[in-house]
């Protein structure tokens, strides 16, 4: 179960820098319109992550295909993959790092990440494995996703180099019928998983591309889907303003946004084993809301850490800031405070370690709101594969909402696409899909460089 608190944001708790809960009401006709528009767009199939959550015959795959790897001598899986294709699946295994996971074949997978293309990072990673031990698992819903086609090669050379069964190591998980990775699987027998065609990157933490490591670190991606669609089925059987929080939550980060002129949203987490569910959500939020000259910045916070590096800035900064802050019922382990002797430390007898922890976190919440700063707070029951499900849902669904209030589309990427064109440009690419790109370097290029 999640919890939402909105305290803070009321203006009878912040005065004029708030807003009133008619405001929020106020918005009932609109969000009934982006739900229409939502189903509209999922009875057609253009979106597909609320459907993925109840794929079966995904979920069944992903088994085979890691009992059938992980059934020979492996030890490791090593994903490359580029910003959703890596930061779902790097969110769950944190998480989770708190929690008990269960052993895949009887042994322990060990799971490691290559989510950038720094030559050295990746020397480093390949030096500490056993390559003829490890799975390489490439995933790119495109299938030619430049860095990871890149790291495929090297990968390829040194295992042809290594073994001529190279193939056996090495998995796909990619488009269904398209693509460079998925023709090189098909023709050479590798084997592969497939990406709904309908599901954005930053939305697949519900596809293979995040289930697969997730299983092989011994995640229980069954009871986490099971809480996504929980929180599905929860969500869409109320109207959107009957104990429906996440629709409250899009309209109060719209009505900060356009009313307040918040152009900063701070996703403060107070648990480590959340910090990767901060960068998995600023990418999911970014990507997805970050065009047309609209949309708020996020900047992920760790609390209490951050509260010695960031939160005098946050205090006493701008006032164009809004925080969420996210934490947790039960942390899983305690202490209990004793400072027997110390007496200046008496009030903290017999007090939990996650009570400071809480504590700190309101503190903070009443400090920002006496300075007239909104703050809300989400609470998980707890971290496990269920509450992680719905928590990932619950993010998507906010976001896409929150993308329809502002009238934009919250599943593409242009910004992004044009970026990866220009690389390809200077890297030696150049056809006809370049062109404007092609005139628009040449005039740059006119330009001296202005170094020192």
């Amino acid at each position: 179960m999640i919890e939402f608190n909105f305290k803070y944001i009321l203006n009878s708790a912040i005065f004029e820098n708030g807003i009133e809960e008619a405001e929020i009401r106020s918005l009932e006709h609109e969000l009934v319109t982006v739900r229409r528009n939502l189903n509209d767009l999922r009875r057609d199939e253009e979106i597909g992550f609320y459907d993925e959550i109840s794929n079966m015959a995904m979920v069944n795959d992903v088994k085979e295909i890691a009992e059938k790897l992980f059934s020979k001598d492996i030890n490791t899986l090593y994903v490359f993959g580029m910003g959703g294709s890596s930061l779902g699946a790097i969110f769950l295994k944190e998480a989770m790092k708190g929690a008990a996971c269960e052993k895949r074949m009887g042994k322990k997978i060990n799971v490691i990440f290559s989510e950038n293309i720094d030559p050295c990072y990746i020397k480093k990673n390949f030096d500490r494995i056993d390559m003829k031990k490890t799975v390489f698992c490439f995933v790119s819903k495109s299938a030619s996703t430049i860095e990871v086609v890149s790291q495929f090669f090297i990968i390829k050379e040194i295992l042809e180099k290594m073994s001529g069964n190279y193939k056996d190591n090495l998995l796909f998980i990619t488009d269904k019928n398209s693509g460079f990775l998925r023709q090189y699987a098909d023709e050479n027998g590798i084997a592969a998983l497939d990406i709904a065609k309908n599901v954005g990157g930053r939305y697949s933490i519900v596809t293979a591309g995040t289930l697969f490591p997730a299983y092989a670190m011994g995640l229980d991606i069954d009871k986490f889907l099971h809480g996504a669609v929980s929180y599905r089925d929860d969500m869409l059987n109320k109207a959107v303003f009957e104990n429906n929080p996440v629709y409250t939550l899009a309209s109060v980060i719209y009505l900060f946004y356009k009313k307040k002129h918040r152009n900063i949203f701070i996703p403060f987490v107070y648990s480590d084993y959340l910090k990767e569910f901060s960068r998995w959500f600023r990418q999911l939020f970014a990507e997805s809301l970050g065009k047309e000259l609209t949309s708020p910045t996020p900047v992920p916070a760790v609390g209490a850490t951050d509260q010695h590096s960031q939160l005098q800035l946050y205090m006493q900064g701008p006032q164009d800031k809004l925080i969420g802050f996210f934490c947790l019922k039960d942390y899983g382990e305690d202490f209990t405070l004793n400072p027997d002797g110390f007496e200046e430390f008496n009030y903290l007898n017999g007090k939990k370690l996650s009570e400071v922890l809480i504590n700190e976190l309101k503190g903070v919440e009443l400090a920002l709101a006496i300075d007239k700063r909104p703050s809300f707070r989400i609470t998980l029951d707890k971290i496990d594969e269920f509450s992680l499900g719905e928590l990932s849902f619950m993010c998507m669904e906010a976001v896409a909402v929150l993308g329809m209030l502002l009238k934009i589309n919250p599943f593409d990427q242009p910004g992004v696409e044009k970026g990866k064109k220009f690389a390809y440009l200077l890297m030696g690419k150049n056809d006809e899909t370049l062109s404007r790109e092609s005139e628009e370097l040449k005039r740059l290029d006119e330009i001296p460089d202005l170094t020192y």
